[in-house]
């Protein structure tokens, strides 16, 4: 059987006819020794041989059936992920790259696929392609894209993709966008299952008005009983909606990430001059409103009434 690496327990389909989906074989080279194709290329052992295919990695909700599995040259990684905007594609991602990098070092030959090869599979080489050359997401999509005209990641994997470009190719549990992710993750899983997943038991932080031992420095405490209800490791910087919203309206985008050169402390001052100049638009308008006749009438009574 083939090796199958995985880390949930895997049931592979004995009866599953493989002709049922009619799909065509499709894949594409994208880079040395990396494939992106659908399920009926992993499917298909002439295809397999002629690419001389060594290790797959199958991105999908079910692994592979056991007429591939059972082929004793293939080694074979699964990852159980839906093709929806709301599932964590993130997480595994530093570990599909590993399997990818240390399978073409070894002289291998990888196929990624999911079912068509569109979304999860193509979401999974674009990672791969993002840490390997250094690049941001927009880049490398259209280097993949130039190899397999037809991907199209979801919404979420998109966002997800580009966070893992802004932390470096690598899971920063102290990076704030990561750690609102992993809430947002937390709460969907809290939903579904009625209690918290082991694996996001970190983002349960002590009582801070408890901690004796080397309490964080700045504290926020209630306004009228003045006990500590959060520390500075509790807040979590973020741009507030409202804000982006204004800044949408504007064509305005909030700061880059680190792919553009700037520094944490320039990203922050442009920030600050596109809210300057936000402000400025907004204060410009409310005093043309204020201006017009109307209002410049109703402005003036209430003076008047002030006076008095």
């Amino acid at each position: 059987m083939a090796r199958q690496i995985a880390d949930v327990e895997i049931h592979a389909s004995d009866t599953r006819d493989l002709e049922e989906d009619n799909l065509d074989v499709s894949v594409d080279l994208i880079d040395d020794g990396l494939y992106l194709g659908n399920l009926a290329c992993a499917r298909d052992h002439k295809t397999l041989e002629q690419l001389g295919v060594t290790h797959i990695l199958t991105v999908d909700l079910v692994p592979l059936p056991r007429s591939i599995l059972d082929q004793t040259s293939l080694i074979i990684k699964y990852i159980k992920l839906a093709d929806v905007p709301k599932e964590d594609l993130i997480t595994h991602l530093p570990e599909c790259n590993d399997f990818i990098k240390d399978s073409i070092a070894n002289g291998g030959k990888v196929l990624v696929h999911c079912y068509f090869g569109v979304s999860r599979s193509a979401s999974v080489v674009i990672g791969y392609i993002m840490e390997k050359y250094g690049l941001c997401y927009e880049d490398a999509f259209v280097l993949v894209k130039s190899k397999r005209r037809f991907i199209g990641p979801n919404n979420g994997f998109v966002a997800q993709l580009k966070l893992f470009g802004h932390m470096e190719y690598r899971l920063n549990r102290d990076d704030p966008r990561y750690k609102q992710f992993r809430l947002k993750m937390a709460g969907q899983k809290l939903k579904q299952v009625k209690i918290l997943p082991q694996c996001f038991a970190d983002l349960i932080k002590p009582d801070p008005g408890l901690i004796r031992e080397r309490p964080d420095p700045i504290v926020y405490r209630c306004k009228k009983c003045r006990r500590i209800v959060a520390s500075q490791s509790n807040i979590i910087p973020h741009i507030p909606k409202q804000v982006k919203v204004e800044l949408a309206k504007k064509n305005m985008r909030p700061p880059p990430s680190k792919h553009t050169g700037l520094n944490c402390a320039e990203n922050g001052q442009l920030l600050i001059e596109k809210l300057k100049n936000l402000a400025c638009q907004m204060m410009e308008s409310k005093l043309t409103a204020d201006d017009s006749p109307g209002r410049s009438e109703e402005s003036g009574q209430d003076s008047d009434g002030a006076a008095h």
